[in-house]
């Protein structure tokens, strides 16, 4: 894709994974809504262009400066079947009403030309909390109109609406199958304001294509390219003893455990890890298992296996993932929220919330490659 001049708003900022995500396709953000400092430290640091407003509460949609897209992934606790299940009857969710307040304000004061598209993120349980009434005021919130309850009772985990001036589709997405190392389910809704490429977006296949400015995607930093065997993976990855497998996304998407070695003491498998260790009667046994969801503030539920002692005698056993590995996990570049913009180190339990409550890149990177494709033809016609 060439240059454009798409811009982007991204309101619960967090530690910007919707902006990370944007620039891949050349997408600029503009602006920032975020109250947690450690979040809005990091991405000063990766984004210092990135205006940051604050409290979306004090924030009006007609008085900021206009964009192509409004992104956001608004609280989850009244949704989580972690939480309390309020739905919007809990503050937090309930802020969700907020965000759709600033996109009515923004198309009001354009009218009606910005934002194209909106992007929401949450848990599936969205889909059914409180007998699936909650979603039923979502779907309301976002087209204006009265949508009635499915005659199941229940939402499905894909699905379309349309109203005159909003095209509306949403799917759960599993960050498992978009090449990263974690079992994470995420809502994810896309509303075309301006034409009928919600469904698209979501729905048709399409490869992921992650670029930057400079041509050389992210992950390329820190693994082998595809295809350079198990050799190239080793020498990039290679770690002291004792031999701790360690997350690496490269442009397929493997994860790589690394370790010590010749060749053959080094497996690569696709969407999980998949450690060779040797029994006492020289029998080949393999574990296989990916990373559970990443919950914010609860490292010690997030575990993963390790190779532990000599290669000629490993056991398996148990580990927490690192806040290196948790990043790679949710396809973010290393060390990501290990400084803040004034360069003071985060402490690991501030960067495991943060990363708990972020998003999987390569799921926002699949779709904001479809918006600015859309935004891209509809430029064109």
């Amino acid at each position: 894709m060439g240059a454009n001049n798409f811009t982007l708003a991204s309101l619960f900022d967090g530690i910007g994974g919707f902006p990370y995500a944007a620039s891949f396709y050349g997408i600029r953000t503009l602006w920032a809504s975020e109250i947690m400092p450690e979040c809005i430290s990091v991405t000063k640091r990766h984004f210092p262009d990135m205006v940051h407003l604050g409290d979306i509460t004090r924030l009006h949609g007609g008085q900021l400066p206009p964009v192509d897209i409004i992104t956001f992934g608004s609280p989850c606790q009244g949704w989580s079947i972690c939480g309390r299940r309020q739905g919007m009857a809990d503050e937090r969710s309930g802020l969700f009403m907020e965000a759709i307040r600033i996109i009515d304000e923004m198309k009001e004061a354009t009218h009606g030309r910005n934002p194209q598209f909106t992007v929401w993120e949450n848990v599936p349980h969205t889909l059914a909390a409180l007998g699936g009434r909650d979603y039923q005021v979502v779907l309301q919130a976002f087209t204006k109109g009265e949508i009635p309850m499915p005659r199941s009772g229940k939402w499905a985990n894909a699905g379309m609406v349309r109203s005159r001036s909003v095209d509306l589709a949403w799917c759960v997405y599993d960050s498992q199958h978009f090449g990263l190392a974690q079992r994470r389910k995420r809502l994810f809704l896309i509303c075309d304001l301006g034409g009928r490429c919600a469904g698209e977006i979501l729905f048709v296949p399409q490869s992921l294509y992650r670029r930057t400015a400079s041509g050389a995607a992210p992950w390329e930093k820190a693994a082998a390219p595809p295809g350079a065997g198990a050799d190239a993976a080793k020498r990039r990855l290679l770690v002291h003893p004792p031999v701790v497998g360690t997350l690496c996304a490269s442009g397929a998407g493997l994860s790589r455990p690394a370790g010590m070695g010749s060749e053959s003491d080094l497996c690569i498998v696709s969407a999980g890890f998949r450690y060779k260790a040797g029994s006492k009667a020289g029998n080949i046994g393999y574990q296989t298992e990916m990373a559970p969801t990443l919950i914010a503030g609860q490292p010690s539920g997030v575990l993963t296996a390790a190779v532990m002692g000599e290669p000629e005698n490993w056991d398996l056993t148990v580990r927490r993932l690192t806040p290196l590995e948790a990043e790679r996990a949710m396809g973010l570049e290393d060390s990501w929220t290990e400084y803040g913009h004034d360069g003071r180190k985060i402490s690991d339990t501030k960067r495991y919330e943060m990363l708990g409550n972020s998003l999987a890149i390569n799921c926002v990177a699949y779709i904001m490659q479809g918006i600015c494709q859309a935004l891209e033809r509809r430029n064109q016609s």
